[in-house]
């Protein structure tokens, strides 16, 4: 089916205000399980109707090529649910996309390496956002790459995202703190990784000389997926004393108490 001018106009009325988020929210993240999709969208379903919906809505935004999936089904897959699919924008949802977000990012282009880094940042996002509905904190922000890229001194800092969240202490004052958070999936070693550590060293020093240290974010959150990991990060980050007090490293199942407490 060729997705016209017409075919979209016909298709808008009949998009509700939450498949519009759908779009949105893979504009920004680019990839999402179903499972992931449906703990953002579907929460507000009974625990036998939820799966029931998300898939009813999911099949019907990819038969108006609104929704793709992402090879095949996956099997055991990322993020609470094994048999899910991972979902892409497509054509009718790329159209749609430059409607919703000032700063739509580029359609997926397969490169299996980057399938779970995708979603591992959507999952810190479904998980900060399945933490202020239970009251523990507010989301005050959350970009993904490359809205999260700061420019400095002819270079750039590349997080993978950046999050702002704000918290009641139990003494009652409302306290907040900002983040970048680099999700590490355990794929990179030697000088790639251990490299990213004196760039944001130089960013910070750079925003500091510059004066422009105001907003600049309390801690950088490394997101390992195990225990061997963080450990590895944390040897990395120990070969830089000036980076001590200003790298934090934790487990990406525990990301809502790793930020909380950080």
């Amino acid at each position: 089916m060729n997705v016209t001018r017409r075919y979209l106009d016909q298709l808008a009325p009949q998009l509700s205000p939450r498949d519009l988020e759908i779009v949105r929210q893979l504009s920004r993240f680019k990839l999402m399980t179903g499972p992931q999709l449906e703990r953002l969208f579907f929460a507000d379903c009974s625990d036998t109707s939820r799966a029931r919906n998300r898939q009813a809505v999911l099949k019907r935004l990819t038969q108006h090529q609104v929704l793709a999936h992402v090879g095949q089904r996956r099997v055991g897959g990322f993020a609470y649910g094994s048999g899910s699919y991972v979902y892409t924008l497509d054509i009718a949802g790329q159209l749609l996309a430059a409607t919703t977000s000032a700063r739509p990012r580029r359609a997926f282009s397969w490169y299996e390496p980057t399938i779970n880094h995708f979603l591992a940042t959507a999952e810190v996002y479904v998980l900060l956002i399945e933490a202020e509905r239970s009251g523990a904190l507010t989301l005050l922000d959350f970009q993904a790459e490359p809205v999260c890229w700061r420019k400095f001194d002819q270079h750039t800092l590349k997080p993978d995202a950046f999050a702002e969240i704000g918290l009641v202490l139990p003494d009652g004052r409302r306290v907040k703190g900002s983040f970048f958070i680099e999700v590490d999936r355990a794929n990179q070693f030697g000088a790639k990784i251990s490299g990213k550590i004196p760039q944001y060293l130089a960013y910070y020093q750079h925003q500091l000389l510059a004066g422009t240290n105001a907003g600049l974010p309390r801690k950088v959150v490394f997101l390992a997926p195990d225990t061997s990991r963080a450990t590895y990060l944390h040897r990395l980050i120990a070969r830089h004393q000036d980076g001590r007090q200003l790298f934090t490293v934790g487990l990406l199942d525990h990301a809502v108490s790793v930020l909380v407490n950080t």
